[in-house]
């Protein structure tokens, strides 16, 4: 039985890696071969991945946090992050889906998997790591990496407390560098609404300043943000 994997991932030197890697597996593990892993392609936008899935059998997504999104007439030009892995979710509810992400931050993979991963790995993990993950996804496991695993049992920490999906997209997109205006029209959110889930995320974090949020941020690594 063959397995159709596809690789989405906005950095192509990652995406083209991803590929790579698992198309050297056989090398790995000798339970797979190129008889039963079947790349079925490798997309840069969320309009590129909708393609591969709407015209092909795809059982694996390898999927990176964010993809490259653009303002179109349809809005799921714009889907990434956690907007991206629930709508994916509803569509595809046979679809297994990694998530390959830079973030090892426990909100943030609490709620990729609560959006509807099956799947939660580190961006610069090594091939073995990827092929637990993938064998994990034949087998109808759930798979996170064990490096990350420490950070979800670890007691929630301020910047740790539970965040909504909206609130974590939020964030990061503030983060990106996004203004309230952009994230507005990226969500598809009026601007009251993305100021009331910056504010509620504050509230949770006990910050009261913009500069207290993006240093917290920093400081938990919930996202790229460097201070």
């Amino acid at each position: 039985m063959t397995t159709h994997i596809v690789v989405a991932d906005e950095h192509t030197i990652i995406r083209r890696g991803v590929v790579l890697m698992v198309k050297n597996l056989p090398e790995i593990n000798p339970n797979f071969n190129h008889h039963n892993i079947n790349i079925v392609g490798d997309a840069a936008s969320p309009t590129e991945l909708l393609n591969l899935l709407a015209n092909n059998p795809v059982d694996i997504l390898l999927l990176g946090f964010s993809l490259n999104t653009y303002k179109s007439q349809s809005p799921l030009t714009e889907l990434d992050g956690i907007t991206l892995i629930k709508w994916l979710s509803n569509k595809y509810p046979n679809l297994k889906t990694v998530v390959l992400s830079p973030y090892n931050n426990a909100n943030v993979i609490r709620s990729a998997l609560d959006s509807g991963a099956s799947g939660y790995i580190n961006h610069n993990t090594c091939e073995k790591v990827l092929e637990r993950a993938i064998t994990a996804m034949m087998n109808n496991e759930t798979y996170i990496e064990k490096s990350l695993l420490n950070s979800l049992l670890q007691p929630a920490t301020r910047g740790e407390r539970e965040l909504s999906s909206r609130e974590i997209d939020v964030l990061r997109l503030l983060c990106k560098g996004l203004s309230p205006a952009a994230i507005s029209g990226k969500l598809n959110l009026s601007n009251k609404t993305v100021s009331a889930h910056k504010l509620r995320a504050m509230e949770k974090l006990g910050v009261a300043s913009d500069c207290h949020l993006f240093f917290l941020l920093s400081q938990t690594q919930m996202f790229d943000i460097a201070i």
